[in-house]
C-alpha cells in the first residue's frame, strides 16, 4: 500500500511541478491545475468505493488462506487435496 501511495504522490508532485514550469500564461496553468485536482479527487472517490466493495472479499480470502496454512501446518491431509482446495475456493466465492 505504501508503494502505491508513494507512486500517486510522486505523480501528483511531478504533474504540479511540470505545469508550474511550463512556458504558458498563468491563467492557463491555474485552469489546468483546477482540472487536474478535480480529476484526482474523482479518481480518489472511485478508488475508495472500489476498496470498500473489495475489502470484505479480500478479508474472507485472507481468512481462508490462513485456515489452509494452519491445516497444512498441522499435516491435515484433507486440506492439501484438490477437493479441499475446491471447497476453499467455493467458500471464498460465496458458493456452497
Amino acid at each position: 500500500m505504501g508503494y502505491i501511495r508513494g507512486f500517486v504522490h510522486g505523480g501528483v508532485v511531478g504533474a504540479v511541478v511540470g505545469l508550474c514550469v511550463a512556458p504558458q500564461p498563468g491563467i492557463k496553468t491555474r485552469q489546468q491545475l483546477a482540472a487536474f485536482s478535480t480529476a484526482a479527487r474523482d479518481s480518489y472517490d472511485v478508488a475508495e468505493r472500489t476498496v470498500r466493495r473489495v475489502a470484505p472479499f479480500a478479508s474472507a480470502a485472507a481468512d481462508m488462506a490462513r485456515q489452509q496454512v494452519e491445516r497444512v501446518r498441522r499435516d491435515d491431509d484433507e486440506a492439501v487435496t484438490v477437493d479441499g482446495s475446491v471447497r476453499i475456493h467455493n467458500q471464498t466465492n460465496g458458493r456452497r
